[in-house]
């Protein structure tokens, strides 16, 4: 006996997700065809269509039957969001601004041999002279948070005066 193959019609379920553009009831910023259902969007949540974001107005919902499938389509109408404006935060008087710093290898190497070689170690000598002459924003905040550094571990100044005297750099300057 000889089997007969028979394809049966299998009806299939496919969700569809439709983002309609800002203030546009035609136009489609986005169309998502997936075989598992949608998470539900609630108006006035964000999305992100391409490059855009914008604000869920409202949903609508809708069922259409085909030959081979049923459409489970989500129409969500949007509206514009408006770029985010951040507000600086406004500073207490007791705080003093970071200057922005050189994050260069070379520039942290020289200083620390500036630490070193010309205030002996001392970060508070530095930064009163920085005060005194007006220094680099660079200098200012390398200065502050060797300092930060050294209040919570004070035999970081040994390691980096191994460190210097290890370098011949400042020797052949001298010469």
């Amino acid at each position: 006996m000889t089997r007969k193959g028979v394809k049966l019609l299998q009806i299939r379920n496919l969700y569809v997700l439709v983002i309609f553009a800002p203030g546009s009831r035609r136009r489609i910023l986005r169309r998502r065809t997936v075989r598992r259902p949608w998470p539900p969007i609630e108006p006035g949540s964000v999305l992100r269509a391409g490059r855009k974001r914008v604000r869920v107005l409202s949903v609508a919902m809708r069922v259409e039957r085909h030959d081979d499938r049923i459409e489970h389509v989500t129409e969500v109408f949007t509206r514009a969001m408006s770029r985010k404006r951040t507000r600086r935060a406004e500073t207490a008087t007791n705080v003093v601004r970071m200057p922005t710093g050189d994050g260069s290898v070379v520039a942290e190497f020289l200083r620390y041999h500036v630490l070193v070689r010309v205030f002996d170690g001392d970060p508070d000598a530095w930064l009163s002279q920085l005060r005194e002459r007006g220094g680099d924003g660079g200098d200012v905040r390398f200065v502050r948070w060797i300092r930060s550094r050294l209040r919570q571990d004070p035999t970081l100044l040994a390691s980096i005066r191994k460190m210097v005297e290890a370098t011949p750099f400042w020797r052949v300057a001298e010469a």
